[in-house]
């Protein structure tokens, strides 16, 4: 499929689940997208043009939009066009998340002198005594 007018919009990678639940969402992609995580596609309003059965695994999907409410799907197992009035599309955003967040450097002194306050408030009385110690009665 090398129509310009389509925009691929999942690579799935293997094997993923198809599922056809009732409501606002009436069919589910769920799997891992080549070259990278888990993806799932959901589809509001969703009907295929031919009376196609979908099945509850399918392997090497391809998910392309012909149009703003247009799709193809393409599979080992078939081929069908879908009509749906939209298409979310969630990637866990984890390891793109824990990238741009780096992790907190807290200095060993200071991680010794929390651990030992806090084992010390363990104690009975300590937080009384050490509020003397302070200077607070």
């Amino acid at each position: 499929m090398n129509d310009p007018a389509q925009t691929l919009m999942v690579d799935f990678d293997g094997a993923i689940v198809c599922r056809q639940p009732s409501g606002a969402v009436n069919l589910l992609l769920r799997g891992r997208e080549r070259g990278a995580e888990y993806v799932e596609a959901l589809f509001a309003g969703a009907a295929p043009d031919a009376p196609a059965v979908l099945p509850a695994m399918l392997h090497d999907v391809r998910l392309y939009q012909d149009s703003p409410n247009r799709f193809t799907l393409l599979a080992k197992e078939l081929r069908t066009s879908l009509t749906a009035r939209s298409l979310q599309l969630h990637r866990d955003a984890a390891r793109a998340f824990l990238r741009a967040v780096p992790p907190p450097r807290v200095p060993l002194g200071r991680r010794i002198g929390w651990t030992l306050l806090l084992t010390l408030l363990r104690i009975p009385g300590a937080a009384a005594l050490l509020m003397r110690l302070r200077g607070r009665s």
